[in-house]
C-alpha cells in the first residue's frame, strides 16, 4: 500500500526538475503503475457493478467542477499534453491509475492504520472520527484544489463506511476522473489536470 504510493507523489515531482511536464508524468505513470502490478495480487480486489458508487463519482465531479474559481487554490498544476500519445498517457493515468493508487492508499490503509497500528486487523470500512477527518483532510490537502478533495474525501469515506468496500470508492473515484477528464479536453480546462 505505501511503496506504490509512495513512488505515485515522488516520481513526478523529482523528475520535473529535469524535464518538462510531459516527460516527468510519463515515468510517474510507469513507475506507478509497474509497481502496482507487482503488488497487484495482495490487493484482493473484486470489482462489481455498483450504482451507489457511479452517483458518489458522479456528485464528487459536479462539486469539483461547480467549486471551480470560488476559492484559492493551494498551489498550481497544469498538464498541457504536448501530442496524442502525451494526452493517452495522461487520460490513463488519470483515469484508471490514480483511482487505484489514492483509493488503496487513503480508505485501503490511512483509515485503518489511523485506528490501530495493527490496521490489517482493522476491517474495511471501520469508523472513527479521528480517521475520518484525517482522511477527509489528507486528501483535500493532497490536491491542489483543497476544499473540492476535502468534500470529495468526505463522499468517499461515507461510501466507504457505507459501502465497506475500497472498490467502490475506487469505482466512484474512477467515475468522478472520467467525466472530469471529458470536461477538461471537451473545454480545454488544462489547469485543472
Amino acid at each position: 500500500y505505501v511503496v506504490p504510493f509512495l513512488a505515485y507523489v515522488l516520481v513526478l515531482p523529482f523528475f520535473s526538475i529535469f524535464f518538462d511536464s510531459n516527460i516527468p508524468y510519463l515515468l510517474h505513470v510507469v513507475a506507478s503503475a509497474g509497481l502496482l502490478a507487482l503488488f497487484w495480487r495482495r490487493y484482493r480486489l473484486r470489482f462489481r457493478f455498483d450504482a451507489v458508487a457511479i452517483l458518489a463519482g458522479l456528485l464528487v465531479f459536479v462539486i469539483w467542477v461547480g467549486l471551480e474559481g470560488a476559492y484559492p487554490l493551494l498551489f498550481r498544476i497544469s498538464y498541457v499534453p504536448g501530442n496524442n500519445f502525451f494526452l493517452a498517457t495522461k487520460i490513463f493515468g488519470f483515469v484508471l491509475l490514480a483511482p487505484v493508487m489514492e483509493e488503496l492508499f487513503t480508505r485501503g490503509f490511512l483509515t485503518r492504520f489511523l485506528v490501530s497500528k495493527h490496521w490489517r486487523l482493522v476491517p474495511v470500512g471501520k469508523f472513527t472520527p479521528f480517521s475520518f477527518i484525517a482522511t477527509a483532510l489528507f486528501f483535500g490537502i493532497a490536491h491542489d484544489r483543497w476544499l473540492a478533495g476535502i468534500v470529495a474525501g468526505i463522499i468517499l469515506n461515507m461510501l466507504l463506511y457505507k459501502q465497506k468496500s475500497v472498490e467502490s470508492c475506487i469505482v466512484a473515484h474512477f467515475t468522478a476522473n472520467l467525466l472530469l477528464t471529458a470536461y477538461i479536453v471537451a473545454t480545454s480546462s488544462w489547469s485543472m489536470w
